[in-house]
């Protein structure tokens, strides 16, 4: 049965399209209508002189990011750093090649300016994402699609040159994989894509996948190269005994999700004498875990500056009263041994100021060279100095 849409009516069940998949005619595109359509598994397509369409599929062409298979012609291709790969800086141009480019067995083209413009506001709205590849800074290669929950809807590409679009899909694949993307939606059926990896899937097994991808936050705003990296987490301890303590680690907390990642675990304040010298005032510590997508070596340039713009000053005492202090206890639980930082941090098993903020929020967290918890580790710690939970 086909179904006629107004400019207030909603999509019908998706179950319920035609033979061929298409579902109803009329409404518009505006922002909200494609957003809907998409949360549904429905998109439009139809020629310019043609009533609004809308369709879903079945089957539907899916590609699950670790299915990509990248041959070895298009492996080289992309080591060799023939094409630059960028993200989110030429939407609408990737659109209008889309349009311009004839693709072998199609005629014209769906994507018309009304598309274009509708999708361009998607875009600005950072929902509709673009990949590019660039020679000699042209652009010869690109595709663009839809983001919503942990899914990439694709809509088209484009190649002026032999693989340019290919490395583009193979950046798109491995920005859903560092993203943590159920699946890549390439709609209709075709050996092309099926070559690549791509498999059909039933209309029934699609809207499930769909249904779960929902449940996912959208990873809106503009993309960029830097999202490529796979997401890893960092355990910092923060502290310090001089000046509003207490809002000093809050200012650093700021600061840390602002220029190193999100937080995604923080204990409570602790407070406690230093360790190893005396001091007037004693120190406050907080252990912090966050969620980014910089190396160790990064979140170290990141957290001494942050020490630095706290007012932090460094005289090589490191027995010495300080406004803010910013240690990297562990990177995942990797092992890291440069001049410049050690991971774990080496002296983690003996300070109880660290380890009882560490028990409160990770207390199974295997160190990686211990091999103990550190619950188990703060049973056995030598350190014997008192630690209280801190209240304002």
């Amino acid at each position: 049965m086909l179904f006629e849409l107004n400019s207030e009516n909603v999509f019908p069940n998706p179950l319920l399209s035609e033979d061929d998949g298409l579902l109803a005619i009329g409404g518009d595109l505006s922002p909200e209508r494609l957003l809907e359509a998409y949360r549904n598994g429905i998109f439009p397509w139809y020629a310019e002189g043609e009533p609004l369409m809308w369709w879903s599929l079945n089957p539907r062409m899916i590609l699950f990011p670790d299915n990509f298979n990248c041959s070895k012609t298009l492996w080289r291709c992309i080591k060799s750093g023939k094409y630059e790969v960028r993200i989110d800086t030429a939407f609408e141009d990737v659109m209008r090649q889309c349009a311009t480019i004839k693709r072998m067995g199609q005629d014209g083209t769906w994507i018309t300016d009304e598309m274009i413009e509708a999708y361009t506001t998607l875009h600005q709205m950072g929902y509709a994402h673009s990949f590019e590849a660039y020679y000699n800074e042209e652009l010869v290669g690109g595709l663009y699609g839809v983001s919503l929950g942990a899914a990439f809807f694709g809509e088209s590409m484009f190649a002026k040159m032999s693989d340019a679009s290919k490395v583009c899909l193979a950046a798109l694949v491995e920005f859903a994989e560092a993203n943590h993307f159920l699946y890549i939606d390439a709609q209709q059926e075709t050996s092309h894509l099926a070559s690549m990896g791509a498999q059909a899937i039933s209309k029934e097994d699609f809207l499930s996948m769909l249904f779960l991808s929902n449940q996912s936050p959208t990873l809106k705003g503009k993309w960029n190269k830097e999202m490529l990296k796979t997401k890893g987490r960092v355990t910092l301890l923060i502290g310090g005994n001089q000046g509003n303590r207490a809002e000093l680690l809050q200012q650093a907390c700021n600061m840390i999700g602002q220029e190193i990642g999100d937080i995604v675990q923080l204990s409570s304040i602790y407070e406690s004498e230093a360790w190893g010298f005396e001091t007037e005032q004693n120190f406050l510590n907080q252990a912090v875990v966050v969620e980014t997508r910089l190396d160790a070596h990064e979140v170290l340039s990141k957290a001494l500056s942050i020490e630095a713009e706290l007012g932090r000053v460094r005289t090589g005492n490191g027995y010495a009263s300080r406004t803010m202090d910013i240690d990297i206890l562990f990177v995942d639980d990797n092992c890291i041994d440069t001049p410049e930082l050690i991971v774990p941090h080496p002296r983690i098993h003996q300070r109880n100021f660290v380890l009882v903020p560490l028990c409160e929020i990770m207390p199974d967290f295997v160190h990686p060279i211990l091999q103990k918890t550190m619950s188990n580790l703060l049973k056995i710690s030598p350190d014997e100095g008192k630690i209280t939970r801190y209240n304002a």
